[in-house]
């Protein structure tokens, strides 16, 4: 489960990057989904966000979903774009299972490109698909 504040630029970007590279890895026994901390359901995917998974060969369709205390108990991982989520979920969520993209690829922060420019989602979009490469290695080397 990734997770950012509003699922409409970050996370949903994360959730098809991700999809994307496990059908790459043949890992077909994984499930991904995003949800926001602070949004709506039903919402779109941001404009920008479609337009760099466009250039990245990947069709995804989306509609924002807040984060649901059903969806903390069904993830096996929960990762936040940046500390602060992780931070506003930790009450909610077993600390074994939470963690923000930093703790697993020490890259820092997904910068929040809302509102900004095409070329600001390009770098987010960058940041993400190189995250989720790290990701997936960290979820195949802890499989029970």
């Amino acid at each position: 489960m990734f997770v950012c504040t509003g699922n409409t630029c970050r996370s949903p970007l994360a959730h098809a990057f991700m999809l994307d590279l496990l059908g790459k890895m043949n890992m077909r026994n994984v499930e991904v989904d995003s949800a926001g901390i602070g949004c709506n359901f039903g919402d779109p995917i941001s404009a920008n966000s479609q337009e760099v998974l466009k250039e990245n060969g990947i069709e995804f369709e989306h509609t924002s979903k807040p984060i649901s205390l059903e969806d903390i108990k069904e993830s096996d991982y929960i990762i936040c774009m940046t500390k602060s989520h992780k931070m506003m979920l930790s009450a909610f969520a077993p600390k074994e299972k939470l963690f923000c993209i930093d703790d697993i690829t020490h890259d820092g922060d997904v910068i929040d490109p809302y509102g900004r420019d095409l070329d600001t989602y390009r770098k987010t979009g960058e940041q993400i698909k190189n995250a989720v490469e790290k990701i997936a290695l960290f979820i195949q080397n802890n499989k029970e």
